[in-house]
């Protein structure tokens, strides 16, 4: 039987800059925020030393940034961290128990051609391995395997890369897949990967080959996808929709022949995220509205811990005047401010009024001008333009229209007609 740690979408190095309370756990180091995620790597290695585990897999994310746009690299805290409780895990080890690292979406320099895990791979030669997005690019142009083996198991690799964006990557990343990443099925296999089937970045043969077990990454909810195939989940809460959720790592264990034993290692969080939800009506008044805020923050009115302070998003849903909207705007500003001392125990406070849906009045006199003169038949001209972007599914476009048409319609109705209906202005 062999034993497998697997952890993923550590975000080491992950630090907001707004709706943050501007403290720091150690003057001018390390924020709150960005050490609860370098906590998480450091239980997860230390769940991995006490189950005497043969090998550690993380399958993605190891560093937060860079990503997308942030081109900003790992802070040095978080870098040297890392190395810390890597030493820390191999000395415990003995420096016996291989750790296996790949690429995620984050981490990369996609301008400088370099991943932020080499440095991991070079601190620690014999008892590291990694794969990056540029590894997995240069093997699918040498027509070469990813593939870490050892005398008992083989790790294929498959850092995170974006398939499903031109059919001629597709085609040939199949085609790689196909020639170099079969398991050999007369030893243990685990396929290493760092992508989601709704993602377009998590193709279907990795789930259809015979690997012994799948070791996946990049949805933060950890979830079994099949017997053998697991994402394990975050280990710190990255966004709000993660606020209820049980954050732990795995632990696999491995016989030929067998399904293999799945057992959740709780890592937890020491630091709530809660969301208040607050709901709108177009007569709702930035009074009620600035009550309604602080009585729910009420709870929070204590001496600022940071070992202890909570993360708190206002979710904000419904209708309101847009006029009356901006006074409330202005009142959550005034507010977090005043969060942002020492009296209340908060150390994230920030909004979100995605759904809210914000209505200036629309006088008949308006109204009629633009049905008239602006655009002739508003309904068909967006049925045009749903047509002119080429969706295949007739249902699903024939439902954007029926959606779109009501909206459009809704727009261009007088406020007097609105009213005869009953419907809000």
């Amino acid at each position: 039987m062999v034993k497998i740690l697997h952890f993923s979408d550590t975000h080491v190095s992950h630090r907001r800059f707004r709706d943050v309370r501007d403290s720091w756990k150690i003057q001018n180091r390390v924020s709150w925020l960005e050490e609860d995620y370098c906590i998480g790597f450091q239980k997860a290695l230390e769940i991995a030393a006490e189950i005497k585990c043969d090998y550690v897999v993380h399958s993605g994310d190891l560093f937060d940034i860079p990503v997308g746009r942030n081109l900003s690299g790992p802070t040095e805290y978080s870098r040297t961290f890392v190395i810390r409780e890597l030493k820390k895990f191999f000395e415990k080890t003995d420096s016996e128990v291989p750790v296996i690292i790949i690429d995620g979406n984050h981490g990369s320099y996609l301008t400088r051609n370099y991943s932020t895990i080499e440095f991991i791979q070079a601190a620690f030669p014999n008892s590291v391995s990694i794969c990056t997005n540029y590894q997995l690019k240069s093997a699918m142009v040498d027509k070469k395997p990813l593939v870490v083996e050892f005398e008992e198991i083989n790790f294929y690799l498959f850092p995170y890369f974006k398939f499903g964006r031109l059919p001629y990557l597709a085609q040939t990343y199949e085609d790689w897949m196909r020639n170099n990443q079969q398991p050999d099925t007369s030893k243990l296999s685990v396929a290493v990967a760092h992508g989601m089937q709704r993602g377009m970045d998590l193709h279907e043969l990795i789930l259809q080959y015979p690997y012994d077990y799948v070791a996946l990454g990049h949805d933060h909810k950890q979830r079994k996808v099949k017997k053998n195939v697991w994402q394990a989940g975050s280990t710190e809460k990255y966004t709000f929709a993660e606020r209820d959720q049980e954050k732990s790592v795995l632990e696999v264990q491995l016989t030929k022949g067998q399904d293999p034993i799945i057992l959740p290692k709780t890592v937890g969080s020491k630091r709530k995220m809660i969301q208040l939800q607050i709901t709108l009506k177009s007569d709702s008044k930035p009074t009620e509205f600035e009550n309604t805020i602080r009585e729910k923050l009420d709870k929070f009115k204590k001496k600022f811990v940071g070992e202890t302070a909570s993360r708190v998003k206002v979710k904000i849903e419904g209708t309101i005047l847009l006029s009356n909207w901006w006074t409330m705007e202005d009142i959550l500003t005034d507010i977090q401010k005043e969060v942002f001392d020492d009296t209340y125990n908060i150390l994230e406070f920030r909004w979100d009024d995605g759904e809210l849906v914000k209505r200036a009045p629309i006088s008949q006199q308006k109204g009629v001008k633009i049905y008239e003169y602006l655009i002739e038949d508003p309904v068909k001209d967006f049925e045009k333009y749903i047509r002119s972007l080429g969706i295949e599914d007739e249902k699903q476009a024939k439902q954007m229209i029926e959606m779109g048409a009501e909206i459009v319609d809704e727009v261009f109705t007088p406020t007097s007609q609105l009213q005869e209906e009953g419907k809000e202005v």
